[in-house]
């Protein structure tokens, strides 16, 4: 039920707002302009709303009793709250909800005593106790929460494009040996929207998805995925069919006519991003917030006959990085995900030094080569492994040549299991061309046909998933999990996506070795005279090491960051990326395998391009290879629409020679070379066009029948996917899916 609101309060916010100076000190006084309230606020009468901080743009509006807070819009007057104001809370909440509703900070906690973190307290009840004062720019909040025995500040400071909110974790009081902080949600109430209101989130789950308020789908559990994925170090390889990742720490409230992007700029390794619906969680708003881990956690199961499931820590004081979390309101007249996109490629080149990595006219054919892979044969009845080619040196360099007499003038092409050591799935740092694939002159005789004809080339080191051998082990080399178990990741069935047992495990690459291993990699390329590298999979894959290395996700990424960086400035073709999360982003010149579709979460109601809007115009990618796809000219119209250049992986044998062996999910990697020379000849033209361009708009119509996007130079491209039409300013392109 809606409160009444007092109408002696009434008069007093009238008195209050056209007598403004009288509230404020002198030092935040803001303008005689009337503060625009979002709803009918309950406060009483002797309560204070005033101005903390205020610029050209925006307000910092502060309730000092309860220390809710507002970011306001001064052109519109729109003020976004950090907890619902008006405290409209529906009979059917609960205490908790209530409580949730009223606070900025949820602190999770762990008792290492008793194996449990599922203990929760909010600076929103009666345990915590609250004291708001003035810092420069903004304000301070104490929150002391004496009944656990936490306390610490967290500053909101108004900048001159957004509000920043931070905690250092160095300030974060301990002060009771039996309770440990593992977890901080912050400001999960920061722009929540209630039942009545109309609006969405935007969540960017793989390519990117959209979550509408009150969809009803409360049937469904609220939406959680860690920013960066999971941390391998807690869990084996994911398998084939397993959701997409979030590979940029940002989300975006749209309401109404208004929109506020949230970025975590700090802490980010360690954050998850949390929504939910109206209805949902025993509450009646609709909720986007991120939560950040302050402690890793690992199970085990006991022994014993209970098979009860013990929760351990880790030891020792906290070990992730500050917490910072910025909110930019979206100043456009209809804002959607293009516009919040945009806001987010600004920060990204403003802040994090991110540059145009691509050219004018520029849209490349991205081939990706096998090299070899062991497969076991039969001697005398015994069990063998022997290196099995599937595209030699020579092969790659025929392949090449085909597609350059057929039209490809631009191409980038990354080689996998090209050295002996690769092929054997061990840590490898140096170009040593497998005998198995031709040797070093047929290796030399390839590169210098690349070169020639200016294609790009990226040997492949991916070294995070080994094998023992050539220097690293289990003992010297592997990640461990904090209950003191090495790591282990599994190969995984194709068709039933269980483990194989039958198949021997690989092992994880500790962080601790990646800035020798990259160092060394970087070397030995320059002598080489390459130019550019793949690193695999390490450019959006994130994890620690909790064994006696003590490496937090936090620490690893910015090992990775200043490794990538050494790299991007010692070999002028820079890195390939195989999918990118954000803080590789300013370090890689090319990026493949960007996902088309979010993880379809049941609380999703769209997908929509988002990651695609941010980098079209800034780096070159692709997403997943066109011929491992079921319907090749939907594809190719979805590449179009989306700006995604097209991949091919390729392996020059019959692909019957993968049977029983790790490649085997490679079943498509044989492809014509006329029909990839066809596909580039109807895509490459249509993606020189708009190459530094960005998406400004983006419609689907009729059930996803039809999608458009128009690009920053006016080219509208149009995919009519029930008659197979691509539509390019006009000139339509039929795909007739026979020819594919």
């Amino acid at each position: 039920m809606i409160h009444r609101i007092k109408i002696v309060f009434i008069c007093f916010l009238m008195i209050f707002f056209t007598t403004i100076s009288g509230c404020i000190s002198p030092k935040t006084q803001s303008s005689n302009d009337e503060i625009i309230l979002y709803k009918n606020i309950e406060f009483s009468d002797s309560d204070e709303l005033r101005t903390a901080s205020e610029n050209e743009k925006f307000r910092l509006i502060v309730y000092d009793k309860t220390a809710i807070f507002g970011l306001q819009d001064k052109k519109t007057g729109y003020i976004w709250w950090s907890s619902p104001p008006e405290k409209i809370l529906n009979d059917n909440n609960s205490q908790i909800a209530e409580e949730e509703l009223n606070s900025s900070i949820v602190v999770r906690y762990g008792t290492p005593e008793n194996n449990s973190d599922n203990n929760f307290i909010r600076s929103g009840g009666s345990e915590c106790n609250v004291k708001i004062s003035d810092i420069q720019g903004g304000i301070r909040i104490f929150y002391d929460f004496e009944k656990v025995g936490f306390s610490f500040f967290a500053d909101y400071i108004l900048e001159e494009k957004y509000l920043q909110a931070s905690i250092k974790i160095s300030e974060i009081i301990e002060k009771n040996p039996e309770n440990i902080i593992t977890e901080i949600n912050f400001l999960e109430n920061f722009g929540c929207a209630d039942e009545s209101e109309n609006g969405y989130f935007i969540i960017p789950d793989g390519s990117g998805a959209l979550i509408n308020f009150n969809n009803n789908k409360t049937w469904s559990s609220g939406y959680k995925k860690r920013i960066y994925g999971e941390d391998m170090a807690f869990s084996d390889k994911k398998n084939n069919s397993e959701n997409e990742q979030i590979y940029l720490p940002v989300y975006a409230i749209v309401r109404e006519k208004n929109a506020l992007m949230a970025v975590a700029s700090k802490g980010d390794a360690n954050a998850f991003l949390l929504a939910e619906i109206s209805g949902q969680s025993g509450n009646y708003y609709n909720r986007c917030n991120f939560t950040f881990i302050l402690r890793s956690k690992d199970t085990y199961f006991n022994s014993d006959y209970s098979g009860e499931k013990i929760t351990v820590f880790e030891k020792g004081g906290i070990n992730s990085g500050d917490i910072e979390v910025r909110f930019y309101p979206v100043l456009k007249e209809k804002c959607d995900f293009t516009d919040v996109a945009e806001c987010y490629r600004n920060y990204l080149t403003d802040e994090c030094n991110l540059t145009k990595k691509i050219n004018e006219n520029y849209s490349p054919l991205y081939v990706n080569f096998f090299g070899g892979v062991e497969k076991k044969n039969s001697i005398l009845g015994i069990p063998i492994k022997k290196k099995q080619s599937l595209t030699n040196y020579e092969n790659a360099m025929k392949i090449l040549s085909d597609l350059r007499d057929k039209g490809v003038k631009n191409a980038v092409i990354s080689y996998k299991n090209l050295t002996d050591n690769e092929i054997e799935n061990k840590v490898e740092t140096e170009i040593k061309p497998s005998s198995s694939l031709g040797g070093k002159n047929k290796f030399e005789n390839l590169t210098g046909f690349i070169s020639e004809n200016n294609f790009e080339f990226y040997p492949d080191f991916d070294n995070i998933y080994f094998y023992s051998g050539n220097g690293f082990n289990s003992f010297s080399g592997a990640v461990f999990r904090i209950t003191g178990v090495k790591t282990e990741i599994y190969n995984y069935n194709l068709a039933y996506g269980f483990a194989e047992k039958q198949r021997k495990n690989k092992l994880l690459l500790s962080p601790e070795y990646f800035s020798e291993i990259f160092s060394e990699i970087s070397e030995n390329c320059k002598k080489s005279k390459i130019n550019g590298i793949s690193l695999g999979e390490i450019t959006s894959t994130l994890y620690g090491d909790y064994g006696k290395n003590k490496i937090s996700r936090n620490y690893a990424k910015n090992i990775i960051t200043e490794n990538f960086s050494e790299i991007n400035n010692n070999l002028k073709g820079g890195i390939l990326a195989e999918g990118a999360n954000a803080y590789a982003l300013p370090y890689v010149s090319h990026i493949v395998n960007i996902p088309f579709h979010s993880g379809k979460n049941d609380l999703f109601d769209s997908e929509v391009p988002f990651y695609q809007a941010v980098i079209h115009g800034i780096i070159p990618y692709t997403s997943t290879p066109v011929n491992s796809d079921a319907n090749i000219a939907d594809f190719i119209m979805f590449s179009a629409v989306t700006g995604s250049n097209i991949k091919f992986d390729i392996i020059h044998e019959n692909v019957n020679i993968l049977k029983d062996t790790e490649l085997d999910f490679l079943y498509y990697a044989n492809y014509p070379i006329e029909k990839i020379s066809e596909i580039y000849k109807i895509i490459s033209p249509i993606l020189e066009n708009i190459s530094l361009s960005t998406i400004v708009d983006y419609k689907v119509e009729n059930s996803g029948e039809i999608i458009s996007a128009t690009y920053s130079n006016g080219t509208v491209i149009t995919a009519d996917f029930s008659r197979k039409i691509l539509d390019f300013n006009g000139n339509k392109i039929s795909l007739e899916e026979e020819f594919f």
